[in-house]
């Protein structure tokens, strides 16, 4: 499993589409192990750390400070954003509740935007039932970073 994650992740870094290393190392991993018949594997311990670690210092590697002035006028806009999408995964976690008969601490964090480690941790730590929000997380994740790139090529056109 770990060998399939690191060898199409490389694969899909080095095919050049935005995320290609963590979608193609998803897609590939998460086939294999359900090939085998694989379960819940138990946690490696700190390997969720390393990771935050290394996602945190790639953002902060490629941020540009001088965006950093635009931060203050931004704010109100950033908080009716998060209201509003919110409230938008509260009525589609009603929605799929009723359409799909899922428990609905299960459909909010199916519904729910977010990083997929961080939603799954606290879907399982709240007894949501975690391999449903992680269905739909990772669905959104990899429809988010195939359809968008190829919407914003579009719109960026001359």
């Amino acid at each position: 499993m770990v060998g399939a994650v690191v060898v199409l992740g490389v694969a899909g870094g080095r095919l050049g589409f935005p995320a290609g290393g963590l979608v193609l190392g998803l897609v590939g991993g998460l086939t294999v192990k359900a090939l085998l018949g694989m379960n819940v594997l138990a946690p490696l311990p700190g390997l969720s750390l390393v990771s935050q670690i290394l996602v945190a210092y790639v953002l902060v590697r490629s941020s540009d400070l001088v965006s950093l002035k635009d931060l203050p006028r931004l704010i109100p806009a950033a908080l009716a954003y998060c209201i509003l999408l919110l409230g938008f995964s509260l009525f589609l976690a009603w929605l799929f509740g009723r359409l799909c008969g899922m428990d609905f601490l299960t459909a909010l964090f199916a519904t729910s935007p977010g990083g997929l480690t961080g939603i799954a941790t606290v879907a399982v730590e709240t007894g949501a039932n975690a391999p449903v929000t992680v269905l739909f997380n990772l669905v959104r994740l990899v429809a988010i970073l195939v359809v968008l790139p190829l919407i914003a090529a579009f719109w960026s056109r001359p």
